[in-house]
């Protein structure tokens, strides 16, 4: 149902076929022509190229609002004039990924999802296909459109039901540049070949072949894959060398078991120590399930390499539920501070550790002993000043109260909303409030709770 002309005059807010259709035939009357020239004069003046294209547009306003209506055929002119009158952007049927699907040409889509963006919709919102905006930009390219969305907040990473994410539907898709879409969906993007090769010795276990590339390319280990710009400042954008020995995000099913030796390697040729540091945090918190029970020993060595244990490591680990490595670094004189104590719900020490530290710290408590479900802890911070509805230390787009919702903790949740927690903030990622996040997540106990104290769950 593309748009290919500009339309002359605009079809009512509530269009009628049987009423065209008695246009069609005034105008066959009063120009001296046949019926059928008169209809297609008429789908003409309204900016389609046909009567039947005309006819399933008036069929399709009938079920969808305007907005949903004008993406779909591509009719920017329309689009601009629905969003200055008010048009809702994330209206029913998500206007972006119709204009994402549209048959109208690259520049006009481009033009129609600027505008939508700029008008406040969400790159995030799925349609009634199972799919989001993004998915349709990769299947019908271009590239431009891709990144104009990952740029306005769309996550290369968000799924189908089915598990399926956008560099799937590049590879099934039928864009132009397909070939560019998928490499530049496929991070990170690695466009430096002798990067590239080094970075497949590591996640292979070939010593030999990275230890060749290094001889050849001294500089490896200071360079950076560069990334493309419309990707956000995320943990692992434009990565350096040495991140990769520590899987996160987790591009090896299984870590060859001479990664230490790897990591050895790498470091002995010279790695900045804050790409040590950097290497910690993201092992830390990388997939415990892709080290085969050898994690812990992958701390030591890049301790014994001299990473430092920071914070960023802590909230990282115990952020992710992750405790044995953080248990191995207080046994290497990581020291036992407020946020430790909260995230490992060790309340005994906790108390006396909370009336020496900072409100950011004590944020921070809060922060680790909600996601790991410590209770007292909780209580403990709570009635030591920290704030209830206040911001997360990770997980930032969120609320200690989403963070609640997630582990389906209504003890937690109760605890919370006793000490002042907001129940109508939404987050920053996906636009939901707690209730929006119990009611997608299926947190059945937790929606319960909040329907009782009256939360919608939309």
């Amino acid at each position: 149902m593309s748009t290919n002309r500009a339309p002359a005059r605009h079809l009512p807010a509530n269009p009628s076929e049987e009423h065209l259709r008695k246009e069609a035939k005034r105008l066959a009357r009063s120009a001296g022509l046949r019926i059928a020239a008169a209809q297609r004069r008429l789908a003409h003046e309204y900016g389609h190229d046909n009567w039947a294209k005309l006819m399933a547009h008036v069929r399709d306003a009938g079920a969808a609002p305007a907005i949903v209506v004008a993406a779909r055929a591509g009719d920017l002119a329309e689009v601009e004039r629905l969003i200055a009158a008010g048009a809702a952007v994330d209206a029913v049927g998500t206007p972006l990924w119709q204009a994402c699907s549209a048959d109208a040409p690259a520049e006009v889509r481009i033009a129609i999802v600027e505008r939508l963006l700029g008008a406040g919709a969400h790159p995030r919102t799925g349609s009634p296909h199972d799919t989001v905006p993004l998915h349709a930009a990769a299947r019908h390219g271009p590239w431009a459109l891709v990144a104009l969305l990952i740029k306005h907040g769309a996550a290369f990473w968000q799924d189908d039901s089915k598990g399926r994410t956008a560099i799937d539907y590049a590879r099934d898709g039928i864009a132009p540049d397909k070939d560019e879409i998928i490499r530049k969906l496929s991070r990170p993007v690695i466009d430096d070949p002798a990067f590239a090769a080094a970075v497949a010795a590591i996640q292979s276990g070939d010593l030999v072949g990275l230890e060749r590339l290094l001889d050849a390319h001294p500089d490896l280990t200071n360079r950076r894959a560069i990334e493309p710009d419309c990707y956000p400042q995320d943990y692992f954008r434009d990565p350096k060398l040495f991140w990769f020995v520590a899987n996160n995000p987790d591009a090896m099913a299984a870590v060859p078991s001479n990664m230490p030796d790897i990591a050895r390697a790498l470091a002995a040729r010279g790695v900045e120590q804050r790409d040590l540091d950097y290497a910690l945090e993201l092992l830390v918190s990388s997939s415990p399930a892709t080290w085969q029970g050898r994690q812990g020993d992958m701390v030591a060595v890049l301790l014994d390499l001299g990473a430092h244990a920071t914070r960023g490591a802590v909230l990282m680990a115990l952020g992710h539920k992750l405790r044995e490595p953080v248990r191995m670094m207080l046994r290497r004189g990581l020291p036992l501070d407020a946020v430790v104590a909260a995230g490992l719900g060790d309340t005994a020490a906790l108390g006396a550790l909370l009336g020496r530290t900072s409100a950011d710290d004590r944020q921070a408590a809060l922060t680790l002993a909600v996601v790991n479900g410590e209770h007292e802890a909780a209580r403990l911070c709570l009635a030591a000043g920290a704030d209830a509805a206040g911001p997360m230390a990770v997980h930032a787009h969120s609320t200690p109260a989403h963070q609640a919702v997630a582990n389906d903790d209504v003890a937690m949740l109760s605890l919370l909303v006793e000490y002042g927690a907001r129940l109508d903030v939404a987050d920053t990622m996906w636009r939901g409030t707690p209730a929006g996040w119990a009611s997608f997540m299926k947190k059945t106990k937790c929606l319960a709770y909040l329907a009782a104290l009256g939360e919608p769950a939309a």
